[in-house]
């Protein structure tokens, strides 16, 4: 008999009709159910918070005691209980240890940040009371010890499998390592954390309940009335999960591609399992080519120029060297011979600017930063075999007065981009999407 696997997004813990829902929708299913929590998005950002006040300020303990516990309450209507009361405490205690040390490393962020799942799901469990909490130090769910970006590396499957059929609930975006601390896969990668079990589990199909930000056409504050996306193969999901209008993890396919294990998006409305979206790795290529204009401000773009940037040996791999031991990640690198752009994200743009200075390149005249900028990524199979899809794409910008900073295309048959001022960004959305859904 197969396990399901589904991960609860944190909204979704504070809704009580979509708790029913999933209730009722797991109640019809036999054998284990596993419910991997995400954390709920207040509360995270609230930790968030006072980890920053920790080193601007002293620690208000009432206050913030005070504010988590009131997202027990809001959710429940019931009294504190004391395994949620014991989980503050240690929260508190420990962000007044960073603040007397003064030292915040990776490491201690991570065992801070664990606390948004814990005490989310201690808060699903007093609305739940017929489910049972599994820590992730009970089922040893192993990760690397790259604090913040960790990757999973095993389970104790003996431990799940000799379980009894009923209800489980999981932490997501966090395993332990070698020496017994807590690391994170990510923010909100509770998804990720969910697709891993699948596959180690070996059921039949990740399910997501639900998502916050659904696979639409396009950037819903842009364009209105959008429908959502019905198939979506792997690596399109994980390219629009990029874009911060949708709440998917890039990571969640890892797990599953190779073992062919399909992804179901799957509507809170109801407790039917009515599928909104599903993702796995059969191309299905629509009449239009282009499932998805997306966008995004979080951005910089990194530019060495010089006459002999496309002889000179090394420089691309001394530039990526360099920002990754600085814990800089590059988003993409579009280059030509007199010419190198790393786009990176908004905050990393600076820093990155000065350290690369500091390098020293023979033949790079130039090194610059470009801010003030929007990323659009038009995604969808097929685009390098479809005649007129560039066409279409760089007549709508420039039929419509939008300077195109920087574009890109090629590297893959799925996604072109395009970097355009801040300013054209709405424009450009609403001009590339009319040129592939407007008939």
């Amino acid at each position: 008999m197969s396990d399901t696997v589904i991960r609860l997004g944190g909204s979704h813990i504070g809704n009580a009709l979509s708790i029913h829902n999933l209730e009722e929708y797991l109640g019809r299913k036999n054998g284990r159910k596993f419910v991997v929590v995400s954390a709920i998005p207040e509360l995270s950002k609230l930790i968030h918070k006072s980890i920053s006040s920790v080193f601007q300020y002293d620690l208000n303990e009432s206050e913030l005691r005070n504010e988590i516990t009131s997202f027990f309450t809001g959710s429940t209507k019931i009294k504190v209980t004391n395994e949620f009361a014991e989980l503050v405490e240690q929260l508190i205690s420990l962000l007044k240890g960073i603040g007397l040390i003064g030292d915040y490393s990776r490491a201690l962020k991570d065992q801070v940040l664990c606390f948004s799942e814990k005490l989310s799901v201690e808060i699903l469990k007093a609305q739940w009371p017929l489910g049972t909490l599994l820590q992730v130090q009970d089922i040893e769910l192993a990760v690397s010890s790259d604090f913040g970006t960790a990757t999973f590396l095993s389970v104790n499957l003996d431990k799940l499998q000799t379980l009894p059929d009923g209800v489980y609930f999981i932490p997501g975006s966090f395993g332990v390592t070698e020496n017994g601390k807590l690391a994170r896969t990510g923010k909100t990668s509770a998804d990720y954390t969910a697709a891993f079990l699948t596959k180690e589990l070996g059921a039949g199909k990740l399910e997501l309940w639900d998502l916050d930000r659904d696979f639409q056409r396009a950037d819903p504050a842009i364009i209105g009335n959008l429908q959502k996306i019905k198939r979506l193969t792997y690596s399109e999901a994980s390219e629009l999960a990029y874009f911060e209008h949708y709440s998917f993890h890039p990571r969640t396919v890892e797990p599953l591609e190779h073992e062919h294990i399909p992804i179901e998006v799957i509507s809170s409305d109801s407790a039917d399992g009515v599928v909104d979206t599903i993702i796995n790795t059969e191309t299905f290529i629509e009449d239009q080519i282009v499932k998805s204009v997306a966008c995004t401000d979080d951005i910089s773009l990194l530019k060495l120029d010089g006459p002999g940037v496309g002889l000179k040996p090394g420089i691309l791999a001394k530039v990526t060297t360099a920002l990754n031991d600085s814990g800089i990640n590059i988003k993409s690198v579009i280059t030509s011979q007199t010419s190198i752009n790393f786009i990176l994200s908004e905050e990393n743009g600076i820093k990155a600017l000065s350290l690369i200075k500091k390098l020293g390149f023979s033949s790079v005249t130039e090194i610059s930063l470009v801010d003030d900028i929007s990323l659009i990524g038009v995604v969808g199979h097929g685009m390098q075999h479809a005649f007129g899809v560039s066409a279409k794409i760089f007549t709508a910008v420039a039929n419509n007065n939008i300077n195109v900073v920087l574009s890109g295309s090629g590297a893959s048959d799925l996604v072109s981009y395009l970097v355009v001022l801040k300013s054209d960004k709405e424009k450009s959305v609403r001009e590339i999407y009319k040129a592939f859904f407007n008939k």
